[in-house]
């Protein structure tokens, strides 16, 4: 037994002595304490009270308790301030159970008692901890008193030290947060994406001290991967003889390139320590992390993060905080009010996060982002002054592993970071927002566009896997189409002359608007749902789930759609012949139709994209790997055959073979790229330039989906972004093949779809 207990024991005794010798006037001995009833001061009515206040502490039923403190204790505080209290700790522990139980007692001494007890706290701060904890404080003990009042019987004599043994109004309850390690981020390969502890070196430069300013330009556009125009204009916001920041780069780009840098632009370079983004990689999918938003201040410190701490804003980085952050450290204490520690109630050491190790191959990566950018330069004579953006999607057909994407134009995510080298970040990111080319959007996910003739592919698969349409069913391919005969209007093809005679293939091969207006004709008629549908069932007019990165769903019109609109007209033929060559309202992104392409390549399975691949300590076994999931589709295989014949062709013979003869000629034809050149008007003067692609033809490995925004053809602009992609995928292909000379001098004012 507990010395304290003899003790009260002792008293106890003493007591019974001292009362056994006291009668009162008619010689009967009595208790009579402050007026009490004697069965009201017995160890049971002591345990009785003591209960209901524990029970009603764990009921969150404060005035209960306050009815059962001792009168000098209500006088103390109010019962307004006595539920303050108690709710600011709930608050402040983000308490959602309590628990209790009676370690020893009530011993009754006289007109005291005691109960020692503990008490189990379910929280979101520190998860579920005891006060006391023997295994952290085996001598603590949490006491409850009580005293017998003249006419309530006993009372707790009630303050904070009932809440957390040591609290007293000399005393405060502090909570300690200890941010952990953040995790890194890998590619499927095991190279840096982004280092916790990594060191990014500073390109700074005094234009006044560079040798040839116009090749300086020209190479930090290569190296960082951005327009000649944009380097440019960093060098304008500056004085010839300031010092200026121009970008930042990894070491082992900065060891790769230090003999350009150093020779052609004079550069200095300066290391720093930081979370280093590895050249820029992939920021839209990555994200960055950054201060908390002031808006998510509460809701972040419920999960126990300090105030100033950095969490996730965008892409992975949001989508896997939990991850990535790790266990935060928390203590839970309490200190004077002259800031000495008086004892700690309850902790949790920081445990560091785990690192994501992601589907993209990071040299791919580096290389899709690299040739936007290229592209965009060597363009500038022609279409890129009117392109607002582009987006590329490389996928793995028979997995849904994303092994590249890239939005373009792209952003430097270290300004979001305070620790960032920018000398003005706010300015910088306001700079980011207001930029009418809107370098912020995810375009590969976010961004939304008609699809145009790459559209055709997935009519044909409708239309032939349904049975409304055979595939030798043959039409005459003239340069105009008269839906007048079906409630539509007369269209023209894109070529006025016509194709002649073609059947399915030949509809595909030679993107006859025609064709397929005919067809859609006999699709509607059949069904104005069937097309849409079979649209929604291969990924469209839905958000492809992407582990948590923001994707848009997109838009495929149906007659319900239709009948919803403002004006609530109804479907009609005219919304069908829009729908079957991807014109109209209809909106998609690049993710979408990369995922609808890899149902082609693959035989039939629409596959979720996948992102991130495991997650887990380096050199541990993961704590989560993530596996593939599709979908199998049921369609035709004969119909897929088919389609893949068309698309195979369509580079070999068809709407896009002018740009991809000499490249095939080049590279000795040892892949054969199958795909679909797309066109679609952008409520601009300049459409939307599209390529859809799979490789190689026999055992498809890969599909590639690029948007170029407000462009040209799709064969002219977005087809050969693809086949600069084949190169960096294939290794046997060679990578000095370059870009059309079109681009230097004009668009064709009519040219393949």
């Amino acid at each position: 037994m507990r010395w304290r207990q003899m003790l009260i024991l002792l008293g106890l005794l003493l007591t019974a002595l001292v009362l056994s010798g006291c009668t009162d006037d008619g010689g009967n001995s009595s208790l009579d304490l402050f007026g009490a009833e004697p069965t009201q001061l017995d160890s049971t009515s002591a345990e009785s009270v003591s209960t209901t206040f524990l029970d009603a502490w764990r009921d969150q039923d404060y005035e209960t308790m306050y009815s059962l403190i001792t009168p000098n204790a209500r006088d103390a505080f109010s019962l307004d301030e006595f539920i303050s209290i108690y709710q600011s700790v709930d608050e402040t522990l983000g308490l959602n159970e309590l628990a209790w139980e009676i370690a020893a007692g009530p011993l009754v001494q006289g007109n005291s008692a005691t109960v020692d007890y503990i008490v189990t706290f379910d929280t979101d701060l520190l998860g579920v901890f005891r006060d006391p904890n023997p295994d952290i404080e085996p001598m603590a003990e949490r006491t409850m008193w009580l005293v017998a009042t003249s006419n309530e019987g006993w009372r707790v004599a009630w303050s904070r030290t009932d809440i957390f043994s040591g609290w007293t109004n000399e005393s405060r309850l502090r909570v300690e947060r200890v941010m952990p390690t953040r995790g890194n981020i890998y590619d499927r390969n095991g190279k840096i994406l982004v280092d916790q502890n990594g060191v990014s070196i500073g390109i700074y430069l005094i234009e006044n001290n560079i040798p040839n300013t116009s090749q300086c330009v020209i190479e930090l556009a290569r190296i960082l991967r951005k327009e000649e125009d944009d380097i440019q204009a960093i060098f304008d916001r500056y004085l010839s003889d300031t010092r200026f920041l121009v970008g930042e780069i990894s070491q082992e780009t900065a060891n790769a390139e230090n003999g350009i840098l150093s020779s052609v632009c004079n550069y200095e370079p300066r290391p720093r320590d930081t979370r280093q983004y590895y050249d820029r990689v992939a920021p839209h999918i990555i994200g960055y992390i950054g201060q908390i938003p002031a808006d998510q201040q509460a809701n972040y410190r419920l999960q126990g993060y300090p105030d100033d701490a950095l969490v996730g804003l965008a892409g992975v980085e949001q989508a896997f905080e939990a991850e990535l952050r790790g266990t935060i450290g928390i203590r839970l204490y309490i200190e004077s009010n002259t800031g000495i520690p008086i004892r700690t109630v309850a902790q949790r050491a920081p445990q560091s996060g785990n690192s994501l190790y992601l589907t993209i191959d990071r040299d791919l990566q580096l290389g899709v982002q690299a040739v936007l950018a290229e592209a965009y330069d060597y363009a500038q004579p022609t279409w890129a002054p009117t392109s607002p953006g582009a987006a590329a999607v490389v996928m793995n057909v028979n997995t849904g592993e994303i092994l590249a994407i890239a939005s373009y134009p792209d952003f430097d995510p270290s300004v979001f970071n305070p620790d960032t080298a920018v000398l003005n970040p706010a300015q910088e990111i306001q700079r980011f927002r207001d930029d009418p080319r809107r370098p912020l959007v995810n375009r590969a996910t976010e961004g939304t566009y008609p699809l145009g003739s790459v559209f055709k592919v997935f009519s044909m698969i409708a239309g032939l896997d349904s049975g409304v349409w055979s595939a030798n069913r043959t039409n005459v391919c003239t340069g105009t189409w008269d839906g007048t005969q079906y409630n539509d209007v007369v269209r023209t093809d894109w070529l006025p002359q016509g194709h002649g005679l073609l059947d399915m293939k030949g509809g595909l091969v030679n993107s006859c608007n025609p064709y397929f207006w005919q067809m859609s004709v006999a699709l509607n008629n059949a069904d104005p749902f069937l097309l849409p549908n079979y649209a929604v069932r291969m990924g469209f007019g839905q958000a492809p789930p992407f582990q948590g990165i923001s994707t848009d769903q997109g838009l495929i019109p149906n007659p319900d759609w239709k009948q919803r609109q403002p004006e609530g007209s109804l479907w009609g033929q005219g919304d069908a012949s829009n729908l079957v060559i991807g014109q109209g309202e209809m909106g998609v992104n690049p993710l979408q139709v990369v995922r609808a392409t890899a149902v082609v390549a693959n035989n039939g399975t629409l596959y979720e994209p996948l992102i991130v691949r495991e997650v887990g300590f380096i050199g541990d076994e993961p704590e989560i790997t993530y596996q593939p999931v599709g979908e199998d589709l049921g369609l035709r295989p004969d119909v897929l055959d088919l389609t893949r014949e068309a698309m195979c062709e369509v580079t070999t013979r068809g709407t896009a073979n002018f740009m991809y003869q000499g490249w095939y000629e080049h590279n000795a034809f040892q892949i054969i790229v199958c795909g679909k050149t797309g066109t679609a008007q952008s409520g601009g003067i300049n459409p939307h330039a599209w390529f859809n692609a799979f490789a190689p033809a026999e055992n498809p490995e890969i599909a590639v989906a690029v948007v170029v925004e407000r462009s040209c053809e799709g064969s002219e602009v977005a087809s050969p972004i693809v086949y600069r992609i084949m190169e960096l995928y294939f290794p046997q292909l060679r990578q000095d093949y370059g870009w059309p000379t079109l681009w230097q001098t004009g668009c064709a004012e009519i040219g393949p779809d």
